[in-house]
């Protein structure tokens, strides 16, 4: 696929994400969270995660929303075979605020974060390996897509992926 989510077209943007999720089992679970963002365009993108997606669609299971210690796509039979075996550290999908130069794009954008081993390479973030499950847990994915019956977001392709490169997570101070 040429230009689509699963490509090799990717463009260097600057900007931050912070957020929490809990994993309290099939109906608990929960997230907080801001992205903010400039894309190539200079639109400036804010997105406010306040909570989770439960309900799965087929073969697409969401596991209460919250998911820690996860081996998924590729080989794994667990979501899409068409992008590479990854460790996730944390994965969790959600429903969020999205705007776009401050004006409210949506209220129910849908929302997939993953905290994974990484698959890009660096300088020119070509996907890198087809079984990456062994490499060290650093990329940081964003997915960002309109909500069912909404019109594709003013962005490349109607939806937002964006990846940060080299990124951590710490466990919260019991």
């Amino acid at each position: 696929m040429k230009n689509g989510p699963y490509s090799n077209n990717v463009t260097p943007i600057s900007g931050t994400f912070t957020f929490s999720a809990w994993d309290k089992g099939a109906t608990r679970d929960s997230v907080d969270g801001v992205a903010e963002f400039t894309t190539q365009d200079g639109a400036r993108w804010k997105l406010v995660m306040d909570r989770v997606q439960t309900k799965d669609v087929p073969h697409h299971p969401r596991f209460g929303g919250v998911i820690m210690g996860l081996y998924y796509h590729g080989v794994t039979q667990v979501h899409t075979p068409l992008v590479p075996t990854i460790n996730s550290a944390v994965a969790l999908w959600a429903f969020a605020h999205l705007y776009k130069n401050d004006a409210l794009v949506t209220d129910n954008a849908m929302v997939h974060v993953m905290l994974l081993s990484r698959t890009r390479r660096d300088g020119d973030y070509a996907l890198a390996c087809w079984n990456c499950s062994k490499n060290k847990i650093e990329e940081l994915q964003l997915q960002i897509l309109p909500g069912p019956g909404e019109p594709p977001f003013d962005a490349p392709g109607g939806f937002l992926f964006v990846n940060w490169e080299k990124s951590s997570s710490r466990k919260p101070a019991s």
